[in-house]
């Protein structure tokens, strides 16, 4: 019987559950002498890869420790023993996923060293930076996909950068058109600074920062206003509490993969917006603002909800990891739903409420910019060909159903089998499907089911003019491209359409 296991534990590492089962599938990240890291910042991203081993792996493993502790066992060293031996074999299905966050989490980290030393001229040149190095990551602040995921790079001489694995070619064009509506509208909305490099992208980070006066109260929610009425006019989807940023007086909306997005159309198909009753063409669809009465989930609201600051929920933890004494049990627990969405003024988050006019004056000054816009909107010279030959990211549901079906996929009887973990994977994820539309639609959950069996939120990409997912060969399944889209909404901004917009504005800020 081994007396501990055959890897050291670092005593930060001793509160991660089973840690002693996860440090195997570290082992090439840890031993990996091509990364030139720093002992601190590779123990700390060692910590980060370990923690996610284990939040994968800790329902299954606390099933074997009951079930051990059950047959009258009482040594925990015995237990690790035990389990690192059959773990391969009873359960390949999570075997093959720990081992494949690892791979993908090293090849993540090697990404963002290599790129950075490639682009270092250009980053310097972008941001106005010295010679610098890089002194710590905070690794997967977004939506991860094929192991990489949004990244904070931390530089030598104090600046911050936001690495991002995909191209970001949509967040250039965005600010592009935020400078056009600057100049009509006199109004100063903040851009940031951006590197493309085609297949990923340098980005300037946005610091969450205290309004200093009522004067920056007001005027950032007059701003809020306009980039409400700007993203209705672009389409924008999933712009939840994660992607705005209150910076002083200046809204930020920071994530700009879905900032232009497709038109859907298919009854036949169950989607978010149909099934939560959201308007078409609405300031609802962006998820900005939410009215309650259509059922959709007020704790993620972008621009937040009034006395939504915390909210109570019940969470499975592990007490006493790694001890033959270790539970895995429900306990009530205090999550913020307000963070760096809601502007501070003297310590205290200030909601949309007391500057309610401030927002209306902003969305419907850049409202009636837009409209009376029209004619260039659609001309040849239009501020819209900014978004040409754009890579735009499209997610058939809304990333947390995502989440919430992987998080139950964790099970023991999943975890087992590759054809149960198959089965009941593509069961849940065929419901939306119904049986006029299956057929059309099998492509899509195809694809889902294969990047699902990987870990992976699925997440298409198609280009800006493109009515279609997946290769050219593929059925078109929207109504209008993301270009098409802007253009028919062009066409739809009326009075009429306002006014509506604003019903929809004063029930968010009256709920």
């Amino acid at each position: 019987m081994l007396s501990q296991s055959s890897y050291s534990i670092k005593e930060c590492f001793r509160s991660i559950p089973f840690v002693e089962v996860m440090l195997r599938y570290t082992e090439n990240f840890v031993n990996d002498s091509s990364l030139e890291l720093s002992v601190l910042i590779k123990n700390k991203l060692e910590h980060d890869l370990l923690k996610e081993l284990s939040d994968t792996a800790e329902v299954v493993l606390q099933i074997e420790l009951d079930a051990f502790v059950a047959n009258g066992n009482s040594d925990f060293d015995e237990f690790i023993e035990k389990i690192n031996s059959l773990l391969i074999v009873n359960y390949p299905v999570l075997d093959r996923m720990l081992k494949l966050k690892a791979s993908n989490f090293s090849n993540h980290i090697h990404n963002i060293i290599s790129r950075f030393r490639e682009d270092i001229a250009n980053i310097k040149s972008t941001f106005n930076l010295e010679s610098t190095t890089i002194i710590d990551i905070n690794v997967n602040l977004g939506d991860g996909h094929n192991g990489e995921g949004t990244s904070l790079i931390y530089l030598s001489d104090g600046t911050k950068l936001i690495y991002k694995p995909r191209n970001v070619e949509t967040t250039k064009s965005y600010n592009y058109f935020i400078e056009w509506v600057n100049l009509r509208q006199k109004i100063n909305l903040k851009t940031f600074k951006v590197l493309n490099c085609k297949d990923y992208g340098w980005m300037e980070f946005v610091n969450y920062e205290e309004a200093s006066s009522e004067e920056d109260l007001q005027e950032y929610y007059y701003k809020a206003g306009a980039l409400l009425a700007i993203t209705l006019l672009l389409g924008s989807k999933d712009c939840h509490h994660e992607n705005i940023i209150a910076s002083g007086n200046n809204p930020f909306l920071i994530d700009h993969e879905t900032v232009i997005q497709p038109f859907f159309n298919d009854q036949s198909f169950r989607t978010w917006d149909s099934q939560h009753k959201i308007p078409l063409f609405s300031v609802l669809e962006s998820f900005l603002i939410v009215n309650p009465d259509t059922g959709s989930p007020l704790d993620i609201v972008g621009y937040g909800v009034k006395g939504n600051i915390e909210v109570t929920d019940l969470e499975k933890k592990v007490i006493n990891p790694n001890t033959i004494n270790s539970k895995r049990t429900t306990r009530f627990v205090t999550r913020k739903i307000v963070d760096k969405n809601i502007p501070l003024f003297n310590g205290k988050y200030i909601f949309v409420n007391g500057y309610k006019q401030y927002f209306i004056d902003g969305f419907s000054a850049t409202y009636d910019m837009l409209s009376d816009s029209k004619d260039e909107l659609k001309s040849i010279d239009s501020p819209l060909n900014f978004f040409i030959n754009n890579e735009v990211r499209y997610v058939w549901r809304p990333t947390f159903v995502y989440f919430k079906i992987l998080k139950y996929m964790r099970s023991a009887s999943f975890m087992s089998s590759y054809d149960v973990y198959y089965s009941t994977l593509h069961k849940l994820l065929s419901k939306a499907f119904r049986k006029e539309n299956k057929e059309d639609y099998k492509f899509i959950l195809d694809f889902e089911v294969e990047q699902m069996l990987n870990g992976d939120i699925p997440i298409f990409n198609l280009d800006s003019s493109a009515n279609t997912l997946g290769d050219k060969n593929s059925p078109k399944i929207f109504e209008y491209s993301c270009l098409e889209n802007i253009r028919h909404r062009v066409d739809l901004f009326t009075s009429e359409h306002k006014e509506k917009q604003l019903e929809y504005v004063l029930r968010w800020i009256n709920s």
